[in-house]
């Protein structure tokens, strides 16, 4: 029996010991990464396209330094719902951004943007109305009847309040809209299929 257990600690002490010596490879093989990456960047002319944007993304935060990862402080537009001007879709049947503060509207549990935002309620509180993409399970093939589908309680996976920040690029995206009607509207419904045999 102390046999057995001896030859099992002896086993333990040689995987241990190897996972030591693997790890410290994995340390030496990603600085040696790390250098070539630097020693590309230098041997690029400064001016390059490529060295610029490389050194662009390594200023703006290490990834390599998840230790001193800081927030941004950003500036969020802050006007109440309702008294918000509305932005434009980026392109059509873009998901809109959300022009007002969030503050105390969106815990996971409780969906306040509902509340406004349903289409009943948003003509007469002069809210930008939920499209009927939200009322259709596009899953299940079937109209809800007017009732949120489930997989769309959560608005902030696609919206988005927008931040009072310069951008840090140029961006010469101009959006094209089959109709005037669809840089504020959403027709995601009757068009999703298009295209599709």
């Amino acid at each position: 029996m102390k046999a057995r257990i001896l030859a099992g600690l002896a086993c333990a002490v040689l995987v241990f010991s190897g996972y030591a010596e693997a790890k410290e490879e994995q340390k030496s093989s990603s600085s040696v990464q790390i250098q070539k990456v630097e020693q590309k960047i230098k041997s690029k002319s400064s001016d390059s396209k490529e060295a610029k944007d490389l050194n662009i993304l390594r200023s703006a935060n290490d990834v390599m330094d998840e230790e001193e990862v800081k927030l941004a402080d950003i500036n969020w537009t802050k006007p109440a719902a309702g008294e918000a001007q509305r932005y434009e879709r980026s392109f059509e049947n873009a998901p809109p951004m959300i022009p007002h503060d969030l503050e105390g509207l969106i815990p996971a549990d409780n969906n306040m943007c509902v509340t406004c935002h349903m289409p009943e309620v948003a003509k007469d509180v002069g809210a930008t109305a939920i499209p009927k993409s939200h009322l259709y399970s596009i899953r299940n093939k079937k109209d809800l009847d007017g009732k949120l589908s489930d997989d769309r309680f959560n608005c902030t996976v696609c919206h988005v309040p927008q931040a009072n920040v310069e951008a840090k690029f140029k961006n010469n995206f101009k959006p094209e809209y089959r109709d005037a009607n669809s840089s504020q509207h959403s027709n995601l419904l009757d068009v999703l299929n298009e295209g599709v045999r």
